[in-house]
Parts: C-alpha cells; structure tokens; sequence
C-alpha cells in the first residue's frame, strides 16, 4: 500500500481499552490477514508509523516494524508458530547446530566443493565466512553458557535440539516473530536468529554467519509461509544481497530495542510519560486551590480534556495529579468519600456528553503516595461529542499535541467531516 505525503498526514494513533491502534484514512490499519494493528507499546507504533512513511508504503513484502507486527498478530497471536512447527527440520540442517554436536568441523566445512576456490574468487566473501564462522561460535558460546544456567540450572547440555527448543519457548513474544520473520526471510536456520534476537550477535556478523550458511548449501531450509520475498541465495548473488539483508537485520534490531523498552505498567508507567497529546494531569475535579472553594471552571478544565480525548485519538486524564507530576489527591476536592466523588464524576460526564459514550470512558482510583488518583481513560468515540454543560456555551473540543483547543462551528464542522464520516452534529 503506497503512502502519499498527503496520505502520511491521515495516519493515527488512537487508544482503545488496554491497546493503542494505528488508524490509516480514518479506519483501523490491518495486517493481510485482516486483523488490527495494535499493541500496548504506542513506540512500536510510533516507530512503525515512521518507517512507513520514510518508506513510502506500508508493506509485509519487507523486513519492517509492520511485517513483523503482521507476524505476531497473524501467527503467534492465533496460536501458530511456524518457526516452531519447522524447528527439528531447520535444526537438522544448521550447520552452527552440527559444529556445536561435533557432527561436522569448521575445516570441513570449508571443504566444501563450492568453497574450494573461493579465496582466489571471492576473497571478501571468504572473509566473511571465515571470521563469521568463528564469530558467531564464540557468541553461540556465550548464550549457551547463559542459557544453561537458566534453562538446565548448569547441568551439561546433552541434546542441542532440545535445549535450544526449551530456549525459544521461553522467549517473548515480540522476540519469536523477529525469529520467525528474518528466518524463514534469509533462510537462516536457528542459531543465527536467536541469536540476534536474543543480543548476542549484532547485524554485521548476522550477515557473516549467514554467509557461511548461503556458500556451504544455498537453499537448506525451506520457503516462507509470509509474504516477503525469498532472496536469492545462490553463492554468486551473495554479495549482491548484503545491503539488503544488512537493513532487514537492522530494522528487525532496532525493533527489538523498542520491544523491549517495554513502558512501566500501571500509574507509575502512565506518570513518567509526562502530559503529552494522550496524557493530561489536573489537580482536583471541582476544588479551586487558590480560591480554597468549588468552582465550575474548574470542573470544565477536566471535561473540556476528556471531550477532547473523545473526539480526537483517546487519551488519558489524570485527576489528583499537578502539572509537574507531584501528587495532589482527590481528596482535596473534599468529597465525604471516594464513592461521591466518582458518582460526581460521572454526573458530570452523562450529563455533559450524553449516557451513550459511557462505554468509551473508564475511570479508576489509585492509591498514590497515601494519597488517590482518579485515572480517567477515553477511547476515541464513534461520533462526535460536543460539551453541553449548563451555565455555558455549547463547545466542541479536539486534542492538538499536548494542549486541548476549541473549534469554531466552520472548523468543528470541517473537522467532523473528515474525521466523522456521515456523522452530524
């Protein structure tokens, strides 16, 4: 799918329940298989965001941040692991795996038929087998010695298959779609593709070890149930494929940097974001500090942010919680107990929206501090809502990076043209 400048301007990031979602032209974006883009991490989507648009197209046919949350989604998502369904066949033809059982030695490898001429013919690509070869055995060495501590509590390792098996059970998610993608992409076999996802090799000698794979037997593995290409694997076109190959691994590393900055659960997470586009702190629901009274404004602060959140792409108020992200609490709204104050709150919200977008807001109390905190969460709502509050102009909100702003009738109307279609005031 091809991406216009002017179509990189019609991509968002929206909220939903538990997940954030990429939104494309104002519908959720899906994988191939139809199913939606979405993750708990909005830096996977951020970073999935950009990289389309620097590409120019949102695409399965490459290694990208969407291929392999396509992966995740589509196959690990549904209970299918196709890496792992093919494990004993990619095992028995690794030849990392047949140094390290001893079934096969460096030195024999290098006697193979197709590498016998090789430093004469290609003496950058026998460099690259030699010192991959040996590369990625020390790394291999490494993560063995790890894993064994982790995996058999330093018992010796009598069955490769099966340790490496245990190992890739063990691994996350986001870890086992890289694997999947880039091995069944490269024909790469077992070894080098935990590896990488697991830390132990960088991109460079990814492609070094990859070498020695491509030169020893150019297709040993088999084809890939995804839709990115094969590349071509004969020893001649070897060279020809780094480039490629080298940014496929990087782009696969970079998103498992991101995966695995995974952000902090709970309030904490939400409080060290700072306010921003989806997250807005207020202090109190109705107290004024300064005027030590209630005061209607401020309770129009907190529902001017939550009908922007509303009508734009979800986000977060926090209630309790001062500009600077010190803790105020709700109780200095000075309710007789937590249940008025929710009650309030929602009187607030149905009254003021209407009780038909009470499914898109949940709302919660947190203990913080010996203090509470109302987290108040919006979905983006299937229509557009207007503030209606009495005592007031009838307003409607939208959310412009980390501030909220008013629209006039010519822009509300503009704007719920395009981001509402066939919906009316």
């Amino acid at each position: 799918m091809r991406i216009s400048p002017v179509d990189a301007g019609m991509i968002d990031l929206v909220m939903q329940d538990n997940d954030y979602l990429i939104y494309y032209k104002n519908q959720p974006l899906l994988t191939s298989s139809g199913n939606e883009i979405k993750n708990g991490n909005q830096r996977i989507l951020k970073q999935l965001i950009i990289e389309s648009c620097l590409m120019n197209m949102i695409t399965d046919e490459k290694v990208c941040v969407f291929a392999l949350q396509s992966a995740s989604i589509d196959f690990l998502g549904f209970g299918r692991d196709p890496f792992l369904e093919r494990f004993e066949d990619f095992s028995l033809a690794d030849p990392f795996i047949l140094l390290r059982k001893g079934s096969i030695t460096a030195g024999e490898m290098s006697k193979e038929s197709n590498l016998q001429s090789l430093p004469e013919r290609e003496p950058v690509l026998f460099n690259m087998m030699f010192w991959g070869i040996s590369g990625v055995l020390e790394a291999f060495s490494l993560f063995s010695l790890d894993y064994r501590e982790k995996i058999l509590s330093g018992k010796t390792i009598s069955n490769w298959d099966t340790f490496l098996k245990s190992v890739y059970t063990d691994l996350i998610d986001y870890q086992k779609a890289a694997i999947n993608l880039i091995s069944f992409t490269h024909n790469s076999g077992v070894v080098l593709p935990m590896l990488l996802a697991c830390g132990y090799i960088n991109a460079m000698e990814y492609v070094n070890g990859l070498s020695a794979i491509y030169l020893r037997n150019p297709d040993p593995f088999t084809t890939s149930p995804f839709a990115v290409p094969e590349v071509r694997r004969e020893a001649s076109a070897f060279l020809v494929n780094v480039p490629e190959i080298l940014d496929d691994v990087r782009r696969t590393a970079e998103f498992l940097v991101t995966c695995k900055s995974l952000p902090l659960k709970g309030l904490a997470g939400i409080l060290g974001k700072g306010e921003g586009n989806d997250l807005e702190f207020k202090s109190t629901l109705r107290w004024d500090l300064k005027a030590g009274k209630t005061n209607q404004q401020v309770e129009r602060a907190c529902l001017k942010t939550i009908s922007a959140f509303l009508n734009s792409n979800g986000g977060i108020l926090l209630i309790g919680v001062r500009d600077d992200g010190s803790i105020e609490g709700i109780e200095s709204d000075r309710f007789p107990n937590m249940d008025k104050f929710q009650l309030h709150l929602w009187t607030l919200i149905r009254t003021s929206f209407g009780t038909d977008v009470s499914p898109n807001i949940q709302t919660n109390l947190e203990p913080v501090e010996e203090k509470t905190v109302c987290s108040v969460k919006c979905n983006r709502s299937g229509r557009p809502v207007f503030l209606r509050q009495p005592g007031f102009e009838e307003e409607f909100y939208i959310r412009v990076g980390p501030g909220t702003i008013a629209l006039a009738v010519s822009e509300a109307l503009q704007y719920i043209s395009d981001h509402f279609p066939g919906k009316q005031h």
